[in-house]
């Protein structure tokens, strides 16, 4: 089974929401009202929801890593 490893430029997070809205179970939004990752390894079961929050993302700060 794959794994891939999450993170958010957080520099760059303008805290729109879209990767919530995408994949709740990954991203939620702090107390500054930028993203946060909850779940930094995920497997193939969150792929393809984190795939489309990064795709979607208007600040492109969300990035992902497959590491097996």
């Amino acid at each position: 089974m794959s794994r891939w490893k999450v993170w958010i430029d957080r520099e760059l997070c303008v805290g729109d929401a879209v990767c919530v809205s995408f994949c709740p179970e990954v991203f939620q939004l702090d107390e500054d009202g930028k993203a946060i990752v909850l779940k930094e390894i995920i497997d193939e079961n969150l792929y393809d929801c984190v795939k489309e929050a990064v795709d979607a993302c208007t600040a492109a700060c969300i990035y992902m890593e497959q590491i097996d």
